[in-house]
This record gives C-alpha cells, structure tokens and sequence, in this order.
C-alpha cells in the first residue's frame, strides 16, 4: 500500500477551489501559503478513531469470571475489564488504526505549506477495514480467553461501531480524492 504524492492546487477551507485565501502569510521565499483541504470522510475517520482510542481505554469490554467466593450466596466474583486488557494481541492493531487515521489530518493540515497532499485514504480504509473485522472476530464471534470472559459490554460494541466509523470515513476519502480529480493519472483503455 503505498502512499502517492500529487500537486494540489492552492485552496481554502472557506474560498472556492483554486483561489487563494484573501491575505495568507507568504513563505520567506515570497510566496503565499497555500492550504490544503482536509475532506470529510478524513475527519470522520479521525473522529472515530479518536473515539475508538477513548473507548479502547475508559469504557469496559469483557465480564471476567473472576475468583470463588468461598460464602455459598455468591459463587463467583464477577469483574469487567477494558479493552486494552481484555485484548491483548488487537489492541496494537487499533492504536495503529487509530494513529493512522488522526496522522492524516495532521498529515494533510501541515502539507499546507508546499501544496501537495499525500493520499493516504487506501491505508486508513484498510487498516479501518482490519480493525473491524478482528472486532467482528473478538466481540460477536469468538470471545477472547474462552472461559475466563464471560460476555461483552456495551465498550466492546462502541469499539466496533468507531472502528467502523475509521472504516467508513477511509472510504469516503477514497471516494472525496476521485471527484476531487486528483486521483492521478488514468491508463489508456485498450481497444480489443
């Protein structure tokens, strides 16, 4: 999955397509600054996974069968723990998801200056689309640590819904870059 690089026009997130922005700074060579614009779908996969992050941490996933309690009203201490304890492997997969989809809006706000802008839509939407499906996997399917979990909570369905969102958001840049006509240059068709 590589990233490509093409030139961009100079835009505005307030001015139309192509105009620069009424009194922009210049750069020491003289030049303005041109701005980049950040599409919807970058800020929705953004947005969800920053959720994703908050969920992952401050929100409980699993109930825990925990240790027996020796009265016999209660035969077992049940717990519930997070995200980031409960999976222990996929949890790096959502930080990198994550990181990969606030990067790009960081990515592409800083790529203001020399006005070119890096598509990085593939990346997110598949690293959205992984994260996603090892959810699907680990909270609907197969839960982790069979005995010890018990079931999921609601942490673990908000957790799938952001990684979604990533997923989705990912798309939507995909398809935002297209009609943008920045998609690059397009092969010949051949005729048969």
């Amino acid at each position: 999955m590589a990233t490509t690089t093409t030139p961009e026009p100079a835009r505005d997130l307030a001015a139309a397509p192509g105009s620069e922005a009424p009194g922009a700074p210049a750069r020491p060579d003289g030049a303005p600054v041109t701005r980049t614009r950040v599409f919807v779908g970058e800020l929705t996969a953004a947005a969800s996974g920053l959720l994703l992050l908050v969920v992952l941490f401050a929100t409980k996933w699993y109930g825990v069968a925990g240790v027996p309690d020796p009265s016999a009203a209660r035969p077992a201490i049940s717990t519930a723990e997070s995200g980031w304890n409960g999976l222990t492997d996929v949890r790096w997969v959502i930080v990198a998801t994550a990181v990969a989809a606030v990067g790009t809006v960081v990515l592409h706000v800083t790529q203001r200056r020399h006005g070119t802008r890096t598509d990085t839509s593939r990346v997110v939407t598949a690293l959205g689309c992984l994260t996603a499906l090892l959810l699907v996997y680990r909270v609907l399917l197969v839960l982790p640590t069979g005995g010890r979990v018990i079931d999921q909570k609601l942490g673990a369905v908000l957790g799938l819904v952001c990684a979604l969102g990533v997923a989705l958001g990912g798309y939507e840049s995909i398809s935002e870059y297209r009609r943008s006509g920045r998609a690059g240059p397009r092969r010949p068709q051949r005729d048969h």
